[in-house]
Parts: C-alpha cells; structure tokens; sequence
C-alpha cells in the first residue's frame, strides 16, 4: 500500500477497526491527515471514531482541524463542498452529547456547503423527529427537496425519509400525500423529458422533408430510400441524415448499373 495516499491509509484504519485495534487505527488516521491533509474523508473518518471510541472534545477538535484543512477559498464561512461531511459529521457529535443547538449550527453549515448533502438533511430531521419537532423536520425536507428540480437517488432517498417519518409519527394522511407527491414529481418530469424529446423529432423531420423536396427536385439526383417510421420514445432507433435520406446516387450511375 501506498502509505503516502491518504485515502489508502483511511480504508486501513477502517479494517483495523474491525479488528478492534482502536489505538493503532487512531495513528493510521492521524498520519493520513500529515500525508494528505485535504482529504475530507479522512479527517471525517478520525473524527467518528473519536466520537465512537474516544472523547467528544477530541473529536470536536478534529472536525474543526479538518474544516480548516479542507477549506476551499470559495466556500464561504462554511469552506465549501469538501467540508459538507465534517460539518455532518460533527452535528451527529454534538446531537449525542445533547446540545442540539450547536447540532443544528453543524447541520446548518453542511448544507451551506452543499445544499444537496442528504445525510446532513437526514441526521438533522432525524434528531428534529426525536425531539417531536416534525414541524421542523418538515420545514427542512421541504427545503431540500427544492434543491433538485429532477428526480435523483439522492432526492428519492429524501422523499422516503420524509414518507417513513410521517408513517412513523402515525400521520398516516400526511404519508400519503409526501408518496402522491414524489410519484406525480417522477411523473411531471417524464412528462417534461417526453415532451422535449417530441419536440426535438418534429423539427428533425421537419429538417428532414425540406431535404427531400431539394433532392427530388434536383434533376442530377434521386432519391434511393427512405424511412418513414417514427420513433417512438423508449426504442432505440438508428437514423442516418436526420431520419430522411440514406444516400443518393446520380441517375447516370443508376443506367449502368442497369446495363451491367
């Protein structure tokens, strides 16, 4: 193994862990954030197993040496995309030691990072769902589910969380309409694909009979062939010349094809 990759380093703590190791996995950590020192992963693997194994303040530490490490001068007070999954994972931290305002500041800056980090909307609408606060809960699905405007693993994850919840919580009305919801959002966007696909082969076949006309009346050219099935969307259609014409061939070379 490559002990200057980080990454490397990180999946051999995490085997050593298994293993039961927790001393040596912490050096294997720590040495993987000397030798890459902007690897999120890492800094975030440390940190969960500080706070698994060893002492919050230690893994509150870590998080923050990560954040600073990982920062990108783009990122904003938040640091960026690459810090999204300290900033979680430090919210999970601060959720078990029961200071939920400061769990709510981590998972608040993980989705200013990455407003798209699904396991920052799921720890903190889980923590909020444990509290009885689903009125907050759902205020923070229904933000991040404006986050995606096509349907993605990540936002079906997310429109499942948010139906279990509210099954969960024995609003059974409320589940129902999150499912409606999800599957008419699938819908409208097929919908959308469908219609721009459509729109797309009318104008190709439109394309397609001006070429015809021009070459038909053309007296040096004819036309040899055609092919006038649609596609329909779902086949996978082979076209040649946007649909129209497949090759043309003079009319002096057809008479001595005839004559051979």
């Amino acid at each position: 193994a490559n002990s200057r990759d980080g990454g490397v380093l990180q999946a051999y703590a995490l085997y050593v862990v298994k293993l039961g190791d927790i001393y040596a996995a912490r050096e294997l950590l720590r040495k993987g954030t000397i030798v890459n020192k902007r690897h999120a992963p890492i800094w975030q693997a440390w940190g969960v197993l500080e706070t698994r194994h060893g002492k919050a303040e230690d893994a509150r530490d870590i998080f923050q040496q990560g954040i600073w490490a990982c920062a990108q001068s783009s990122g904003g007070q938040s640091g960026g995309r690459r810090c999204a999954r300290l900033w979680q994972a430090w919210g999970v931290l601060e959720s078990q030691e029961e200071d939920y305002d400061a769990a709510r500041r981590c998972f608040s800056r993980a989705l200013d990072a990455d407003s798209r980090n699904v396991a920052a909307v799921t720890a903190w609408t889980l923590m909020e769902k444990n509290l009885g606060n689903y009125k907050d809960a759902r205020l923070i699905y229904e933000r991040a589910l404006k986050q995606f405007s096509t349907p993605t693993d990540e936002k079906l994850i997310l429109w499942q969380a948010y139906e279990s919840m509210e099954s969960e919580a024995g609003n059974s009305q409320k589940a129902q309409s999150v499912y409606q919801r999800s599957i008419g959002d699938a819908i409208a966007i097929q919908d959308e694909f469908i219609t721009d696909r459509s729109s797309k082969i009318l104008k190709s076949d439109s394309k397609s009979i001006n070429s015809s006309k021009r070459i038909l009346d053309d007296g040096n050219e004819v036309e040899v062939s055609r092919w006038d099935k649609k596609p329909t969307f779902g086949e996978n259609e082979v076209w040649l010349n946007d649909g129209s014409i497949e090759g043309k061939v003079p009319p002096s070379t057809m008479k001595k094809t005839k004559r051979q």
